[in-house]
């Protein structure tokens, strides 16, 4: 099913001649969604789980970035959690790890990861304020459309854009430094 999907887009783009891909993501084709809802259960499973463990493990916000977390705009950014690891977390499901993999989701480059209001961040990346602002900007994300909501756009937005052009990442990429 997956490679199905992957074969759907490509042929889409090929033959409606149609490159823009804000024009997909508006009315993305049944199958994609399709398969998207196969895969939300999974993926909001991982985020939930991801979430719950930077939750019990991680650390409040200390008062710089709670300042960082009002300039982004979060409603409740008391309930955020700083998770710092050696190592981030990756998907055991082995559809959502191809995904991961495929779409570049997962690089050793990549500092920290965002589920709900738990961030996962590298040690190494501790002191790097605008990688937290790119978190904190998926937490209000998360705070505007839900959780659930958000992961499945983020599939979508991984299938049609590619992990470094959805306008989720863009945005998180745009706005950052703005939040310093």
């Amino acid at each position: 099913m997956y490679q199905k999907v992957i074969v759907l887009i490509a042929v889409i783009f090929a033959v409606s001649g149609c490159k823009d891909r804000d024009e997909i993501y508006a009315n993305p084709p049944q199958e994609l969604l399709q398969h998207v809802e196969t895969l939300l259960p999974a993926a909001e499973n991982y985020v939930r789980g991801n979430e719950a463990e930077a939750l019990e493990k991680g650390m409040p916000l200390d008062a710089n970035q709670l300042r960082i977390a009002s300039r982004v705009g979060l409603k409740s950014p008391e309930k955020v959690r700083v998770y710092y690891v050696d190592k981030l977390p990756f998907p055991d499901d082995p559809d959502l790890a191809a995904l991961a993999k495929k779409y570049g989701y997962s690089s050793p480059l990549t500092g920290a990861y965002t589920y709900g209001y738990g961030l996962w961040i590298k040690r190494s990346e501790k002191d790097n304020q605008e990688l937290l602002a790119h978190e904190l900007i998926h937490v209000r994300q998360a705070e505007q459309m839900g959780v659930r909501e958000q992961t499945k756009q983020y599939l979508l937005q991984l299938f049609i854009y590619g992990y470094r052009d959805a306008p989720m990442e863009l945005e998180a990429y745009r706005e950052a430094s703005q939040y310093l």
